[in-house]
C-alpha cells in the first residue's frame, strides 16, 4: 500500500516530523546519556582546567541556559576545537548498548510524513546511533551540529555530497540567512534561530512541520502528533 497516498487521503495535519535523537529514539537505560555527561565533565576538567568542584554545577547550568554545555562554554569564551570536543565526548560512549529496534523501525516506516533527524550532536554520533538502532533508512535526512555550524557557508553544499545532511525536497536548501544564536557562537536547539535554520535547510512548510520528543523516557509514543 502506498503510504504517501494514505497520508494525502487522510489529510494528515503535519507533512514533516523533526525527530530529536538522543534519549528519544532509545531509552535512558542504555547509559548513553550518563556517560556523555561524564565525558563532558572530564573534558571541562582536563582540557579547560575548570575547578573540579565547579564542573557539575557549571555543566548543568550551561546546558539549561544555552541548550548544550558546549554552546555555553563557547559563550563564556572558552576556546577548543569542536571536532576534538565531540570526539572526546562521543568517541567513548557505550554504543554496544544500542540494539536494533524492529518495532520502532516498523512504526517509523508506517508514518507517511517526511521524517528528519534534528539533533545538536555531531554527524559521526548521529550515524553511529542510527546504524546501531537499524534506523538509517527510516529518515529522509539528518540536520546535525555541522549542518548548523559549518566552518564556511560553502561547506554546506559539500556536506550534501557527503551525506552530512540529507534533508530537503527538490529545491536546494537555503542557508543564506542562517544566523548564530545571539547568546552563543554555537547555533543549537532549543534556540529559535536553530529551528528557523532547520526549517530553511529542510525546505519544509513550518506550519506543517512539528518536532517530536515524545519518545523521551517512554519507549513508544501514543500521541506523537
Amino acid at each position: 500500500m502506498n503510504m504517501d497516498a494514505v497520508g494525502r487521503a487522510s489529510g494528515a495535519k503535519y507533512e514533516c516530523l523533526l525527530f530529536d535523537m538522543d534519549d528519544t529514539l532509545y531509552p535512558l537505560s542504555t547509559g548513553i546519556n550518563l556517560t556523555c555527561r561524564k565525558n563532558i565533565e572530564e573534558f571541562m576538567l582536563q582540557y579547560l582546567n575548570i575547578e573540579e568542584s565547579e564542573v557539575p554545577r557549571m555543566c548543568l547550568e550551561l546546558y539549561k541556559e544555552y541548550g548544550t554545555t558546549m554552546a555555553g562554554l563557547k559563550a563564556l569564551g572558552y576556546e577548543f576545537d569542536n571536532d576534538e570536543f565531540h570526539e572526546y565526548v562521543h568517541g567513548r560512549l557505550p554504543y554496544e548498548t544500542l540494539r536494533p529496534d524492529p518495532v520502532l523501525r516498523n512504526l517509523l516506516l508506517s508514518m507517511p510524513q517526511q521524517k528528519i533527524i534534528f539533533t545538536n550532536a555531531d554527524k559521526a554520533h548521529a550515524r553511529q546511533v542510527l546504524k546501531r538502532l537499524g534506523l538509517e533508512d527510516c529518515f529522509e535526512g539528518v540536520i546535525c551540529f555541522e549542518t548548523l555550524n559549518p566552518l564556511d557557508p560553502a561547506d554546506f553544499m559539500d556536506a550534501l555530497d557527503n551525506n552530512q545532511v540529507l534533508a530537503g525536497g527538490d529545491q536546494e536548501p537555503n542557508t543564506a540567512d542562517i544566523s548564530v544564536n545571539s547568546k552563543s557562537p554555537v547555533l543549537c536547539k532549543p534556540s529559535l534561530e536553530a529551528f528557523e535554520a532547520a526549517i530553511r535547510i529542510a525546505n519544509v512548510d513550518p506550519k506543517k512541520t512539528v518536532e517530536t520528543q515524545s519518545f523521551r523516557n517512554s519507549k513508544y509514543p501514543i500521541d506523537m502528533m
